[in-house]
């Protein structure tokens, strides 16, 4: 009985067993009636939180079976421990892949396969410390990188996983290392594998491969042809086929060097505010053209301008017939010599959108002229940037002033990631302003609460989504409003915009930070379909504690509760309070008309709307509000 009871527990011992992280297996499909499966799901529910659920690993979307079927193909028989990834909203995050590794390191398995990847311009901290113990135990991980490698791909790129690609590989058992990195390609053509409801279907990627490469150096490994990671990196090389060549490009320069990158932080404030911000050398602002509704925000909005307003410059021919509020700053039509004294840097607006020749052609001199005179530039319009530098070209001037483009692009992009993390860290209290509409001043009710706050001695950190916001008190720009200088994809927005919110802590150290958006959360109109998630990815990117809704005088009570649980939905917030302006915005026949309330008419819907919604109504622009505001902010964030 000894020699018997011995002889099971050293048999256990030498149980091999590979770890599956992915959708789940289909166990009682025939290709693996060969394999004892066992696992568990982890699931993240609306709350964030990730809840286990022992001996639950069903398959419903068909991967993960494709995958060990693949693996068991290897291997006439294997045991098998699968974590299934699920979600409330069936996306599989950052925090879930790592906790899933985590747990299998704690299983102690002897091979990981993971046939799938977060993309992320930075280095996941957690997710690097959950792999660093995989490789210290001596537990390698193959990992699926993407078929374009010049996107990043975690765990995939991490130097201590194996990052495996496709080739083209007539054989299963064949594959071929790339480089001293341990890059991998093999057979992730078009095949047949195993889905759930013991059925098969065709397939074809780079995970497949990963399952391969997973099959072969498990049945090695039960060959006793290594033991241990240096064990296995020997192995490869010796038993790589050189003969094969890459299809995802993966053995690059390029693939390595953003990894290269990625891997380094300087957190380097000063360096990354003389990207974000406009120079020291910005002091006397003058404005063009007037009649813009962005310049116009400046000119309302001047006491809150950290530059000293000196000049604004309107059009030859008007483009808006009203009276004009320059707000005591001298408005000319025609500049003297003593004019360009008034000024060191020109603000330029969307002047290319002039409706007139006249005026698009006073534009054209204007910059010629403060290019001659070296005055410097702020932009938002990426093609004024452009005419900019072939006036300079064609004029043949040698110009020495700086221009200052708000945009947020790749090279932007690196160099937010090289001088600040863009984790998730961010602990300060954050407000976003969304509405229901375009125009219904929800800039303008992002600056009156900075100004409200600053009144009562909170420190406030702003970042701006209108341009304007560089000349305005913003610690920084994400424009992505009309004509959007944010050319990054839409996936990177959330560590871009984390790595600005970090900029302000770490810069400001403030009490609060407030965002908003542009236009409306839900269209009310026919409009371009691309552009309609936007405005949901920036507030889920910014993620804010407390929303603040703008609304319109012929907003729908039900229109304005679907626009806020469109938020609430993917963002754990309530509504502070709600602002109510007195425009209404109709479209006919392609032209915008522009409607405003009577006193009377006004205060009817404010009563109408303050019975209907169950939080304050207001008039931003009334000082009197300001109580209000404070008491709303100040109890929300005492809970």
């Amino acid at each position: 009985m000894y020699w018997k009871i011995q002889g099971i527990l050293q048999n256990k011992i030498e149980v091999m067993i590979i770890g599956i992280i992915d959708t789940g297996v289909d166990h009682t499909h025939q290709r693996l009636k060969e394999c004892d499966i066992k696992g568990i799901t982890l699931f993240k529910d609306f709350s964030g939180n990730i809840i286990t659920k022992e001996n639950e690993f069903s398959d419903h979307k068909g991967h993960g079976t494709g995958i060990a079927s693949i693996i068991n193909s290897h291997l006439k028989s294997c045991n098998l421990y699968v974590i299934k990834l699920d979600s409330h909203n069936h996306v599989i995050s950052e925090d879930l892949l790592t906790e899933a590794i985590s747990r299998m390191v704690d299983y102690n398995v002897n091979i990981i396969n993971i046939s799938m990847g977060i993309n992320s311009e930075i280095t996941p901290a957690k997710m690097q410390h959950a792999i660093n113990r995989s490789y210290e135990k001596g537990i390698p991980v193959f990992a699926a990188n993407y078929y374009d490698a010049s996107k990043q791909c975690f765990p995939a790129n991490f130097t201590q996983t194996f990052s495996i690609g496709t080739g083209y590989i007539k054989e299963k058992q064949s594959f071929k290392v790339l480089n001293d990195n341990y890059d991998i390609i093999a057979k992730g053509g078009f095949q047949r594998v195993a889905v759930p409801n013991r059925s098969f279907a065709f397939s074809v990627g780079t995970s497949l491969a990963t399952a391969h490469i997973t099959g072969i150096v498990s049945n090695a490994y039960r060959n006793e042809e290594w033991k241990t990671i240096p064990d296995l990196k020997k192995w490869l090389e010796e038993n790589s086929d050189k003969s094969i060549f890459s299809l995802t490009k993966h053995d690059t320069e390029i693939s390595r060097n953003i990894i290269n990158i990625r891997e380094y932080i300087k957190e380097d404030i000063t360096a990354l505010t003389k990207v974000l911000k406009p120079s020291q050398n910005f002091r006397k602002l003058a404005l063009f053209p007037f009649d813009e509704k962005e310049i116009q925000s400046i000119i309302e909005n001047r006491e809150q301008s950290e530059y000293d307003i000196s000049l604004i410059i309107d059009t030859p021919r008007n483009i808006i017939h009203k009276e004009k509020n320059t707000n005591k700053i001298p408005l000319t039509k025609k500049l003297e010599d003593e004019d360009f004294l008034l000024f060191d840097t020109l603000v330029v607006g969307y002047f290319n959108d002039l409706k007139d020749e006249i005026n698009t052609l006073f534009g054209l001199k204007l910059i010629t002229e403060c290019l001659m005179r070296n005055k410097n530039f702020i932009l938002w319009d990426a093609s004024v940037k452009s005419i900019i530098k072939n006036i300079i070209k064609n004029e043949k001037i040698h110009y020495k002033g700086e221009i200052f483009l708000t945009h947020i692009d790749r090279s932007m992009k690196k160099d937010i990631y090289m001088n600040i993390s863009s984790s998730f860290e961010t602990t300060i209290p954050s407000i976003c302003v969304i509405g229901t509409n375009s125009k219904q001043g929800k800039f303008t009710t992002q600056l009156k609460i900075k100004k409200v706050l600053e009144k009562s001695n909170y420190k406030v950190s702003f970042i701006s989504t209108e341009p304007q916001g560089c000349v305005l008190g913003a610690d920084s720009v994400f424009p992505f409003g009309h004509k959007s200088s944010v050319k990054v994809e839409a996936e990177e927005w959330y560590h871009i915009i984390n790595g600005l919110k970090n900029y302000s802590k770490q810069k400001k150290n403030p009490d609060i930070i407030i965002t908003g958006i542009q236009s409306g959360i839900l269209p009310k109109h026919p409009v371009y379909v691309n552009k309609l998630p936007e405005k949901l990815i920036y507030t889920n990117a910014f993620y804010p504690d407390a929303i603040i809704c703008t609304i319109s005088p012929d907003d729908t009570i039900d229109f304005i509760k679907r626009t806020v649980e469109a938020v609430k939905s993917f963002n754990y917030c309530d509504v502070l309070f709600y602002c109510l302006t007195p425009w209404i915005i109709k479209h006919e026949k392609g032209i915008t008309l522009k409607t405003r309330l009577t006193d009377k008419e006004y205060d009817e819907k404010l009563s109408f709307y303050s019975e209907n919604l169950d939080k304050p109504v207001i008039d931003i622009k009334n000082d009197k509000n300001e109580t209000v505001i404070i008491k709303q902010i100040q109890n929300y964030f005492k809970k």
